[in-house]
């Protein structure tokens, strides 16, 4: 009896983190464009809409950069907006000099009105080896 509410809960616990993560992304998308300029690389966060209603969310988007000497270095912007049904927009732009042996991670995140994730995406660039401390 004790073994199969163990399992009943484990089996509970798996399934809630699985349809936990299927929610982000499914109301707003979040996505990362990245394009090589001039030596450097460009990332935009975009937020497309995927809904019939208004929405007002915060985002984050984060750059972590590992230098060839194990240095890291973090860069955030943040910021609130609001998209129209299925309308589309550019969050935030930054750019990263990113040298050969250099890793980097992008990571974009969104959240609603209760701090709550929503949106999410991620890209690796570089040597994905190195790890974030």
């Amino acid at each position: 009896m004790r073994i199969s509410i163990r399992l009943a809960s484990v089996f509970f616990l798996l399934l809630s983190t699985f349809s936990y993560s299927q929610r982000s992304n499914t109301v707003v998308k979040a996505k990362i464009v990245a394009e090589e300029m001039e030596g450097n690389i460009k990332i935009t966060g975009t937020a497309e809409n995927l809904s019939d209603v208004v929405q007002s969310l915060s985002y984050k988007l984060t750059v972590i950069k590992n230098s060839n000497s194990n240095n890291q270095s973090n860069n955030s912007q943040e910021g609130v907006f609001s998209l129209n049904p299925s309308e589309t927009k550019n969050l935030s732009v930054t750019q990263v000099n990113l040298k050969k042996g250099e890793g980097m991670i992008v990571l974009l995140l969104f959240y609603d009105e209760n701090n709550k994730l929503v949106g999410k995406d991620r890209m690796v660039f570089g040597d994905e080896k190195k790890k974030t401390k």
